[in-house]
């Protein structure tokens, strides 16, 4: 299980502003998982996209890689 959270493929950098209390709540998780907050980061965000495309525009396709 801990290998999902493995990040693949071309790593790119982005900026987000969180509330305070989920950054805090995230250090705390790195700390005891010891995974990266990359990792967490990346797989909550893989999940939510998998969980919400009805954010995405109509007939979305991912651009390739």
């Amino acid at each position: 299980m801990r290998n999902d959270y493995k990040i693949q493929g071309k790593l790119v950098k982005i900026s987000l502003d969180v509330e305070e209390q989920v950054a805090l709540i995230l250090a705390d998780m790195e700390k005891f998982s010891k995974l990266t907050q990359s990792e967490l980061g990346n797989t909550a965000l893989k999940r939510f996209i998998t969980h919400h495309k009805d954010f995405l525009p109509p007939g979305y396709k991912p651009k390739a890689q």
